[in-house]
């Protein structure tokens, strides 16, 4: 089946947004001496900026293909989103709470007015940025953010809905809240059912992934105005928040519905090289933090019991 171009290019740069958040230059090689003081390894200090050059790269993969990388704009600060306007227009988020524009490959030098006021915590801020399914008709644009809650630099995760008409955000408002103590990582996605489907982060020991009361580790499923759809899968389930599609997550770093099929994808980042990619069945529990591919950050493998009942395969070759 073919796909119109301006699909194509969305769903690409939906996935490339989400490989880009986890994509890390690496130049050493496979043999690392790991130096240690007192007995005790010391932790490395991180990798050195790696400049983008002025002309396009190609990297090989895993895969029998190569990628081509073309530089469209600079001067960017923590990118975390990008959405395409009707006419090629990008909008690109800024962590700390930025929206800015790239027009005809030029990043616009002032920042587009109106976003919301965010919390900055770790790599969350402001985070998803998306149009609506009729943004043409009705310019709503939609936005996923750390919004500040309480005296004590708690935050809240948040969904708002305002106007873009080109300069900038109007009428800006929450739309749905998580409330405080569910703030990281977030990602939004329309569904061809014309619902919106919203990633919460897991917390803590991740046991909220788990618990169908707490919006913590979830996919959600709203209507385009927040509220909640009645063929939700815990609709009228006593202990169960309505707005659930599917739980049993970490941190959910992308999202996007399949440009044929419309399941939705869901990438998650697991610990310590348990990444799962998901395809979201209603009411499905993907298992964190009972089960994972990965390992704890202390050394030792998760429990790789995916077999258990009523727990969820992430996608397999």
């Amino acid at each position: 089946m073919q796909l119109s171009e301006r699909r194509r290019r969305a769903w690409m740069a939906r996935l490339a947004v989400a490989c880009a958040c986890s994509a890390i230059p690496f130049s050493g090689t496979a043999q690392q001496t790991v130096p240690f003081e007192n007995g005790t390894p010391i932790a490395p200090a991180g990798f050195e900026p790696q400049p983008i050059p002025a002309e396009p790269i190609e990297y090989d993969t895993a895969e029998v293909m190569r990628i081509r990388v073309v530089p469209v704009a600079r001067g960017l600060a923590n990118p975390w989103s990008l959405a395409f306007l009707p006419d090629g227009t990008m909008l690109v988020t800024e962590k700390e709470g930025r929206l800015r524009i790239i027009r005809h490959d030029v990043l616009d030098p002032k920042p587009v007015p109106g976003v919301p006021t965010v919390r900055v915590q770790g790599r969350s801020g402001l985070m998803d940025v998306l149009l609506h399914p009729q943004f043409a008709a009705n310019h709503f644009i939609y936005f996923s953010y750390l919004k500040p809650v309480g005296a004590e630099r708690q935050a809240a995760l948040t969904v708002a809905r305002g106007r873009f008409e080109g300069s900038a955000i109007t009428d800006l408002t929450d739309i749905f809240s998580c409330g405080a103590g569910v703030s990281g990582p977030s990602r939004l996605a329309w569904g061809r059912d014309g619902k919106l489907y919203v990633t919460t982060p897991s917390g803590g020991s991740g046991s909220g992934s788990q618990d169908p009361n707490s919006y913590s580790g979830k996919v959600l499923r709203v209507n385009d105005d927040g509220t909640v759809p009645q063929d939700n899968p815990f609709v009228g389930r006593a202990g169960y928040k309505p707005e659930i599609y599917t739980l049993g997550h970490r941190n959910s770093l992308g999202l996007a519905a399949h440009p044929v099929t419309g399941a939705m994808w869901q990438s998650e980042m697991g610990p310590n090289g348990g990444d799962e990619i998901n395809i979201l069945k209603p009411g499905a529990n993907y298992g964190w933090p009972i089960v994972s591919l990965g390992r704890s950050y202390p050394g030792p493998w998760q429990s790789q019991t995916f077999s258990k009942e009523g727990i969820e395969w992430p996608a397999r070759q």
